[in-house]
């Protein structure tokens, strides 16, 4: 149930959209500047990662092992207040290790916790993933 007016729907999907499209251009600057100045990322089998230059440096690390080519679908979409919201998306594509460079079949559950910023626009604070199915060996 959305407590508020679904009048930043467009700009949080938006925010969503840009992410998906940083990370299947394997974008490192394009990807942390959809987040806020105090980031917290929970990657799948990794110690959480804390800040924007320990979320930079996992995106790079990322970057260089794998390539992603994803599509994305917003499961849900809540605005709990006038600054916060959060996103359960469901993605499919393709998972292509550097070492291997064999792409197969992959896909991910998301949950972004997003917050509008004094400009207006809706950024990542928080975000966790995991594969829904056995990603390829690197």
């Amino acid at each position: 149930m959305t407590l508020y007016a679904k009048t930043n729907d467009a700009a949080i999907r938006n925010t969503i959209a840009r992410y998906f499209d940083a990370l299947n251009r394997s974008d490192v600057d394009a990807a942390l500047k959809l987040y806020t100045d105090d980031p917290v990322m929970l990657p799948f089998l990794q110690p959480t990662v804390v800040g924007r230059k320990a979320v930079a440096e996992n995106y790079e690390n990322t970057f260089q092992h794998i390539q992603f080519r994803m599509e994305t679908k917003i499961e849900e979409l809540v605005e709990m207040s006038l600054e916060w919201a959060y996103v359960r998306t469901e993605s499919a594509g393709l998972f292509t290790p550097a070492s291997t460079r064999k792409s197969s079949p992959a896909t991910f559950h998301e949950l972004f916790l997003l917050r509008k910023m004094n400009g207006g626009e809706w950024l990542i604070a928080r975000y966790s993933f995991s594969p829904t199915a056995e990603l390829p060996a690197q």
